[in-house]
């Protein structure tokens, strides 16, 4: 199974819906969040006439972020997710996600970042445990307008998989919109255009549009909704489809700051 791998083009620790760009605070902010989730995905394994399925997933989140004075931010994650397909049972695992970010804020808006990824997926049907390392680098612009920011960026990404016929290097280009509906609701809309280019099989291109609304009940317990299509072109016969994914997850999280 393709793995979906994690990009930290934008991230909100807190469920503050005040949009924020650059801040200059010496601090250190840190979340811990627990999610339950469940979604459909119309193709599992991303190639032609394969089936989707109902997915139930249960994940464990811990995040620390250092922001200095200097607009230079450094940021830590874990995360544990436990999948559970309804149907296609040799699906169901466990995902371990490590993330190390490094970036720095440039004239309030502009935001350049590198970092790293480890991968592990454990197999709960036969114990396969593949190990992926995912490294990226990208740059994205913000521009606030009242109850909306407006970003623009690009990612370069290179993820090397255990399986051979996945190692990618990837270009992404994001653009997308953020509005505040009000003090409790908020919707995310972006549009990306990724190139692939694998390794030992046919490169491909991907183009994606994803929409998703959140509903903050309280500081520490959110509603989210998301619906994402990504249509695959490649010279790969098998691999020429699109793909649909929707899904509803409720967040209970906890969030704190150390100020220096």
């Amino acid at each position: 199974m393709k793995k979906k791998t994690l990009y930290l083009l934008i991230l909100f620790l807190s469920c503050n819906n005040k949009i924020a760009i650059a801040q200059t605070d010496n601090k250190i902010d840190f979340r811990i969040e627990g999610d339950i989730g469940g979604q459909f995905n119309s193709n599992l394994a991303q190639i032609s006439n394969f089936p989707g399925d109902f997915i139930n997933s249960y994940s464990l989140t811990g995040t620390a972020r250092y922001l200095a004075s200097s607009q230079t931010q450094v940021l830590f994650r874990l995360q544990t997710q436990f999948n559970n397909f309804l149907n296609l049972k040799d699906f169901n695992s466990l995902l371990f996600t490590g993330s190390l970010n490094l970036s720095q804020w440039l004239f309030n808006s502009l935001n350049i970042y590198t970092g790293l990824q480890p991968i592990q997926l454990v197999s709960t049907v036969n114990n396969r445990r593949p190990f992926d390392m995912l490294y990226l680098g990208g740059i994205t612009y913000y521009y606030p307008i009242n109850n909306e920011l407006l970003f623009a960026g690009y990612q370069l990404d290179r993820i090397n998989t255990e399986l051979k016929d996945f190692r990618a290097t990837n270009h992404t280009f994001l653009i997308g919109l953020r509005h505040v509906f009000n003090n409790n609701f908020v919707g995310n809309f972006n549009a990306r255009f990724r190139v692939r280019d694998l390794d030992n099989i046919e490169d491909e291109n991907r183009y994606s549009g994803n929409l998703n609304f959140q509903y903050y009940f309280s500081p520490w317990l959110t509603l989210q909704w998301f619906g994402e299509y990504t249509q695959i072109t490649s010279k790969s016969v098998d691999r020429n489809l699109g793909i649909f994914n929707t899904g509803l997850n409720i967040i209970a999280g906890y969030n704190n700051v150390i100020n220096f």
